[in-house]
């Protein structure tokens, strides 16, 4: 079990089920089974989906890569290629000894002096790199801050990173703006590894799983323009920035693959809603637009019996100083309109925005404990302080880091029978 306070969370049947279908979502795209699944050698033919490739031909093989998930991706690439591999240099939020591979542990969401330095040692490596090499790239969310070379001072990376979250741009919009500023961001990667061959697996937390998104682009063609980032400067209010153009020519020798997205994880959630007895709609694997503004919308759409899935990434307008992230937003504005049912939003990565908290879950028993605690959610959002409502009425769903994202999982499940449990 994923969800560490399954137990205490689990007050009724309809919160059980509904934990447990999201549990089993992301247990859907953690990141080892899959990749063993889509990745295997036989002699010399190293095989990662449809694709193939002798590594016979080459003199080295490197790892790099950045991401939420790139530690297990690295530890799994390790296992498949063992002493194949000369050297890896891989930046994570979590710490990891492996034998060929280097994980340095970074900063998210925002960027640091470790963040930078671990990119300067990838850079290094890219550039000491050969035509007879074979780089293998492991991109996943949140790239794009691990792995950083800016022309912006550190300082006001870190701002423009506050304003772009606080504004409520979505991701998209967030990393058309770093390609940028960036010296790696939009295919640079790619044209460092060259002349060398250059394969890249990538997890995708963006809701569209466009490839030149995911953590910027680092390995793709950018189809954006500093046209394109001065028209997101204009929509956010954003101070004047050093934008460049990112390189516009066809990357040769060069594979990106994409492994895992949010369908496995809402086909997941699918399969176990099933299993519980539940009629299943998956309303959409690109759930967008603002958090508080979802969190009604949803609310309304509870059936008895029945289990709606969405994965993707709401947004938030942030106007206070509390604490708490997008998926804990949206469940805290939902219960103010919440009947016969559960409403769980949570992050597939473990983090949202704070640590503590993976995302949240409510149902009616929330707004009476609330009550009884004279809790005023209104208060509570105007403020963005999701977590500490939630926390008060225990609703803060943890797993720690999961080690996997692919973004978001979302649940709307209407009660079979009235299960009531004493708040």
């Amino acid at each position: 079990m994923i969800i560490k306070n399954f137990k205490s969370l689990s007050a009724t049947k309809t919160r059980k089920d509904a934990l447990e279908i999201v549990n089993a979502g992301i247990e859907g795209v953690v990141v080892k089974p899959l990749m063993h699944r889509e990745i295997n050698i036989s002699g010399n033919i190293l095989k990662i989906k449809n694709n193939t490739w002798d590594l016979s031909k080459y003199k080295r093989i490197f790892v790099i890569g950045a991401g939420k998930a790139s530690a297990d991706m690295a530890e799994t690439i390790e296992k498949v290629l063992g002493e194949r591999i000369s050297k890896g240099i891989v930046i994570d939020t979590q710490s990891r000894q492996l034998s060929k591979i280097k994980v340095i542990k970074g900063t998210h969401p925002l960027p640091s002096k470790v963040n930078i330095e671990a990119t300067k040692e990838i850079i290094k490596l890219l550039e000491n790199s050969e035509k007879d090499d074979l780089i293998i790239s492991l991109i996943s969310g949140g790239g794009s801050t691990l792995m950083i070379s800016s022309n912006l001072p550190l300082k006001e990376q870190i701002e423009l990173n506050k304003m772009l979250l606080k504004r409520g741009a979505d991701i998209i919009e967030i990393n058309t703006i770093r390609k940028h500023l960036s010296n790696i961001s939009g295919g640079q990667l790619a044209e460092l590894a060259s002349p060398s061959t250059l394969i890249s697996l990538i997890i995708s937390d963006v809701i569209t799983n466009q490839i030149d998104v995911i953590s910027s682009g680092p390995t793709v063609m950018d189809p954006t323009t500093v046209n394109d980032a001065k028209k997101i400067q204009k929509k956010y209010s954003l101070p004047n920035l050093p934008l460049i153009e990112t390189p516009k020519n066809k990357l040769i020798n060069v594979s990106n693959i994409l492994l895992i997205t949010n369908i496995y994880a809402a086909e997941a959630m699918k399969k176990k809603a099933e299993s519980l007895g539940y009629k299943v709609k998956i309303l959409t694997t690109q759930l967008k637009g603002d958090a508080k503004a979802m969190g009604k919308k949803l609310s309304n759409l509870i059936k008895p019996n029945q289990a709606l899935i969405a994965t993707g990434e709401t947004t938030v307008k942030v106007k206070g100083n509390g604490l708490g992230g997008r998926n804990q937003e949206l469940v805290l504005s939902a219960c103010r309109f919440i009947k016969n049912g559960v409403i769980i939003s949570c992050s597939t990565d473990g983090v949202d925005f704070i640590p503590e908290s993976a995302g949240g879950i409510i149902d009616e028993n929330t707004i009476i404990k609330a009550d009884k605690l004279q809790l005023k959610i209104k208060d509570f959002l105007d403020n963005n302080d999701s977590y500490n409502f939630l926390r008060k009425v225990n609703g803060v769903i943890k797993t720690g880091k999961t080690g996997t994202n692919v973004g978001d999982l979302l649940l709307v499940l209407g009660n079979k029978l009235a299960h009531k449990a004493n708040p």
